[in-house]
């Protein structure tokens, strides 16, 4: 018992470490970091608001559209990714379909290879086909990369819960009249609720970070955060001061909606659903 602890203790610093290496770093002075490694504030260096007033008050417009960009750009992509994943896994799972040699399971095989492949191997073709589009540096060609990008593991996940839905439900909802569309949205969906929103944590927390469809789909105004981190990379060197107050910025929407959706993802919702 007592190494366990000690386990979870280790393993709880290094999860942990790194936060708060960002935290205390975020309120350094550029000297005190170039000048050695502290720890502790009020005992090791003086705390200072210097890099979260640079990043707030300066760079107030920059830093609100990068933000802006990237919220409405992961939500909007990580929905679409979700319902559009979750049609089609349900198509996987009720009914047999059969492609030259294919069915199903090779199918289900070849939408994950989809995720597989390395994101540099389409991203040039993105980038030929919004030029002509007129889609370069735009909200809505930035989100239709990412759906496409996160639509197979969407798909790949969605159908394993979709699977387990039983189909009694919807068999007794067809016999009160309902249409198959109409058991699908009030029944097939609301069960599945802890696996569409564990699908869209994932979808948004990828989506959200992703960096090189954003650096080369967009040049200045669909900006997202990643590309704001990246620019703390300047030619006299890294501003860790900014850098760690961006990225204390970034990981809050992602643990907020952790947060607030966890309780979806933990609930037993199958409890008493046999009719």
């Amino acid at each position: 018992m007592v190494l366990t602890y000690v386990l979870l203790i280790l393993w709880s610093v290094v999860v942990y470490f790194p936060i708060y290496w960002t935290v205390i770093t975020s309120f350094k002075l550029p000297v005190a970091i170039a000048e050695k490694v502290t720890y502790l504030p009020w005992v090791d260096f003086e705390p200072s608001l210097h890099a979260w007033r640079a990043i707030l008050s300066r760079n107030e417009t920059t830093v609100i559209r990068h933000f802006a960009n990237g919220t409405v750009v992961s939500l909007a992509a990580s929905a679409v990714a979700v319902l559009l994943g979750a049609m089609a896994g349900y198509g996987l799972v009720r009914f047999q379909y059969r492609f030259g040699s294919w069915r199903n399971s090779e199918i289900a095989f070849w939408f994950i290879s989809q995720r597989i492949m390395p994101p540099v191997a389409v991203v040039l073709a993105f980038l030929i086909m919004y030029r002509v589009l007129g889609l370069l540096d735009t909200r809505l060609g930035l989100t239709i990369a990412y759906i496409s990008f996160n639509l197979p593991l969407a798909i790949w996940i969605l159908r394993d819960y979709l699977a387990e839905v039983p189909v009694e439900l919807e068999d007794a909802a067809r016999i009160d009249g309902a249409s198959r569309l109409r058991a699908f949205w009030s029944i097939v969906l609301p069960l599945a609720a802890p696996g569409l929103v564990a699908t869209f944590i994932l979808n948004f927390i990828f989506t959200w970070n992703e960096y090189l469809f954003a650096l080369i789909l967009t040049f200045q105004e669909a900006g997202t955060v990643p590309l704001l981190l990246a620019s703390q990379v300047t030619g006299t060197g890294v501003q860790w001061w900014r850098m760690a107050v961006l990225a204390i910025l970034s990981i809050i929407p992602s643990i907020t909606a952790a947060v607030i959706l966890e309780r979806y993802i933990v609930a037993g919702l199958f409890t008493g659903g046999v009719k």
